[in-house]
């Protein structure tokens, strides 16, 4: 397969928010045999279990790291992973080990939002493409870094942006715009993901297998 063609999983998800796609021609092939597209997971909570799976049930993806600094939600996801492909990942806390494997073609950021772009930036830095769940990031000046990083280190970067790309928002925002519907004088927004505050507790000692 050529290196594009490895990498036809980036279009198969949700849709772009934008992508530093260039030529194959520019693309630099890895060593190895190039069946498989060889994916880490960095952010193994309930999002980032949930992505490693599907990616970890085709059959051109090979999952080969889950990297979280608690080591609980490593192995939860791991014994996951184990029982689609059986063949458990290498379990890290620091993913930065994980980029420093040439072996590795993409990484998947599930990570808290503030993690986003520094995530997203480091790994095209070290090669890899990414996908990387909404939102974004936290500002538009993070965002202009993420698609610098892209463009500079020729990194396909996909944001999961499934709601905004459905069909059902397509249709409606054509709508919107057309003629038949008319002049739009009131728009009101609503945030239907509202949660409850964490609350504060008081200072306590590392609790076992995390290390921040």
């Amino acid at each position: 397969m050529g290196e594009m063609a490895r990498r036809e999983f980036l279009k198969s998800g949700s849709s772009l928010a934008f992508t530093a796609a260039l030529s194959p021609g520019i693309m630099t092939p890895k060593p190895g045999p190039a069946d498989k597209v060889v994916v880490g997971l960095m952010g193994a909570g309930g999002r980032g279990t949930q992505l490693l799976q599907w990616f970890a049930a085709r059959p051109d993806i090979e999952a080969a790291y889950i990297a979280d600094p608690d080591m609980n939600r490593c192995e939860a996801c791991a014994t996951k992973i184990e029982k689609i492909t059986g063949k458990k990942p290498k379990l890290i806390q620091d993913f930065r080990r994980m980029l420093e494997d040439r072996s590795v073609d993409a990484m998947i950021n599930a990570t808290p939002d503030h993690w986003h772009a520094l995530g997203t930036i480091l790994a095209c830095r070290a090669g890899k493409d990414v996908y990387v769940e909404k939102p974004t990031c936290h500002s538009i000046w993070e965002g202009r870094k993420m698609i610098e990083a892209a463009r500079k280190y020729k990194r396909i970067v996909q944001v999961g942006t499934q709601n905004r790309s459905a069909d059902y928002c397509q249709h409606a925002l054509e709508y919107i715009r057309s003629k038949d519907f008319g002049d739009v004088h009131l728009i009101r927004v609503q945030n239907s993901k509202l949660r409850k505050a964490i609350g504060k507790l008081p200072d306590t000692a590392v609790p076992a297998g995390i290390d921040y």
